[in-house]
C-alpha cells in the first residue's frame, strides 16, 4: 500500500457513496488522497433525486437514541454511526459545506429550502469534482484483493488501497439499483441476504379493489396491522393514501416490509382502524351522541366527523346503511359500522414489488461488517455502505441519514482522523 498517497476508489454514485466523497474532501486537510468514483449510469445520484417526492427529505432530526427504532432489526447496528454523525451533523454540512439552507416539517423532517432533491444532487456533485474523479458508464464487473484491490470495468482496470462498496440494492432498478452491489461482495465470500421490498405500495386483493378504487387518491391517518392466518404480527399508525391498485402512505409503506414472501401460505390482509385515537367503546359511544344529536341527519354525514366524506360514504356503504337517518338507526347497525370503522379489513394481492419499493431489505449481512467502522470483517480496507447492507429504514428522511452516517464512519477510519 502507497505510504504517500491513499488510493480511494468508490463504486457507485448514489446517496451513500456521494457522501463518502465528500467527506473525504472535507476531512482529507493535508493528508494525500485519490479518490476515484466508479458509476454505471450517466450520471450520479439518479436514485436520490427521487427522494422525499422529489424535494429530499435529507434526514429527521430525532435525537439518535429516538432514531435508531426507525432502523427494525438492525437498530443496534446503526445506533454508533448515527451517534456519533447524527442529524444535526448532517444538517451543518448541509448548510455550511454544500451552502443549501434546510428546514423542519412535521415528524421532524428535514427538507432543503428549495425543496429540491436534483439541486441537492448536483450541489454534492460539485462539491467534490475538484478532489474525486467521477467516471460514470463506468459499471463494475469485477473486483478482487491481494495485496491492493483490482477493480475492472468494461473499459478498464482500477487499482485501490481501499474500496467503498456504495452501489445501491435492488429497489427501483430503472435508476441503476439492480443488486451489483450484492454481486461484487459476494465475489469478496460475504454472505447477501435475500433482497425484499421496503417502503413499498400494496397491491390489495379482488375482493378489497372496488372499494379502495372509489377512494384513489384520498389520505387519512389510520391504524394499520397485518394479520398472517388470522394472527397480528405487526401495527404502526400514519397517514395511508388509497389508490387505483391498492394501499400507499407512510404507514402503509412502512409494513410492507413484513409481508410474506408467499402470500398463498398465510392469507394475509391489513386491519385499518380509522379512528386510531377512539377504542371501539369510545368511539360507539361518540357516535352514538352524535345520532342523538342529530336525528334528522344522514348516517354518512355523522361519520363525516371521523372521516373525509369521501371514505364515511364508503363506510356507509360496506355497511348496508348508505340512506339511513340518525333516527330510528339501529344497535346492530351501529355494530357494524363500527366494525367497519374500527376494524376495515383489506386483503393483500400479493407481495410488495421490489420494483416499485423506496428501499430494499437484505443485502449484506450485518455479521459481517464492523458497525464501528463500517469495514468488512472478512476483506480489510473493504467498507460497505447504504443499501449494500442489510439495513433498511422508515420513511422520514432514516435511510438518507443513515448513509451520511455510514459514510462518516468508514471515511474517518481510512483516513484515521
Amino acid at each position: 500500500m502507497s505510504q504517500d498517497i491513499k488510493k480511494i476508489g468508490i463504486i457507485g454514485g448514489g446517496a451513500a457513496g456521494l457522501f463518502a466523497a465528500c467527506l473525504i474532501k472535507k476531512y482529507s486537510c493535508d493528508r494525500l488522497c485519490e479518490v476515484t468514483l466508479l458509476e454505471k449510469n450517466e450520471i450520479p445520484g439518479k436514485k436520490l433525486i427521487l427522494t422525499g417526492h422529489g424535494r429530499c427529505n435529507i434526514t429527521n432530526r430525532k435525537p439518535a437514541s429516538e432514531l435508531k427504532a426507525g432502523y427494525h432489526e438492525a437498530d443496534n447496528f446503526i445506533y454508533p454511526a448515527i451517534k456519533e454523525f447524527g442529524p444535526e451533523d448532517t444538517i451543518s454540512f448541509i448548510e455550511n459545506d454544500i451552502g443549501l439552507k434546510t428546514k423542519e416539517e412535521d415528524n421532524n423532517r428535514i427538507f432543503p429550502v428549495c425543496d429540491s432533491a436534483a439541486r441537492v444532487r448536483d450541489e454534492l456533485v460539485s462539491y467534490i469534482t475538484d478532489h474525486t474523479k467521477i467516471i460514470c458508464n463506468a459499471k463494475v464487473l469485477d473486483i478482487r484483493k491481494d495485496s491492493s484491490f483490482e477493480v475492472s470495468t468494461a473499459e478498464e482496470k482500477y487499482s485501490f488501497d481501499y474500496v467503498i462498496l456504495s452501489s445501491g440494492g435492488s429497489s427501483f432498478p430503472q435508476t441503476g439499483s439492480t443488486g451489483d452491489s450484492y454481486r461484487l461482495a459476494g465475489k469478496m465470500s460475504h454472505t447477501v441476504i435475500t433482497p425484499r421490498a421496503a417502503l413499498a405500495p400494496v397491491k390489495a386483493d379482488e375482493d378489497s379493489l372496488g372499494f379502495i378504487k372509489n377512494l384513489s387518491g384520498v389520505s387519512v391517518t389510520s391504524k394499520v396491522s397485518l394479520f398472517c392466518n388470522g394472527k397480528k404480527t405487526v401495527s404502526t399508525e400514519g397517514e395511508i393514501l388509497f389508490a387505483e391498485f391498492g394501499l400507499t402512505g407512510p404507514a402503509v409503506m412502512e409494513i410492507s416490509r413484513e409481508i410474506p414472501r408467499d402470500i398463498s401460505d398465510c392469507n394475509p390482509y391489513f386491519e385499518l382502524d380509522l379512528v386510531p385515537s377512539l377504542n371501539d367503546e369510545q368511539f360507539d359511544q361518540e357516535f352514538r351522541k352524535l345520532i342523538g344529536d342529530h336525528p334528522d341527519t344522514k348516517i354518512t354525514t355523522i361519520l363525516a366527523r371521523f372521516v373525509p366524506a369521501s371514505v364515511a360514504g364508503e363506510i356507509a356503504s360496506k355497511a348496508g346503511v348508505s340512506d339511513l337517518y340518525a333516527q330510528g338507526f339501529t344497535k346492530d347497525n351501529r355494530r357494524k359500522i363500527v366494525n367497519e370503522m374500527k376494524h376495515l379489513k383489506v386483503g393483500i394481492g400479493r407481495e410488495p414489488s421490489i420494483d416499485k419499493a423506496y428501499v430494499t431489505r437484505g443485502g449484506v449481512s450485518l455479521k459481517e461488517v464492523d458497525r464501528k467502522t463500517m469495514q468488512s470483517r472478512l476483506v480489510p480496507g473493504l467498507y460497505i455502505l447504504g443499501e449494500a447492507l442489510d439495513i433498511d429504514g422508515i420513511s422520514g428522511g432514516y435511510n438518507l441519514q443513515a448513509c451520511m452516517s455510514e459514510a462518516y464512519l468508514a471515511v474517518k477510519d481510512i483516513l484515521k482522523v
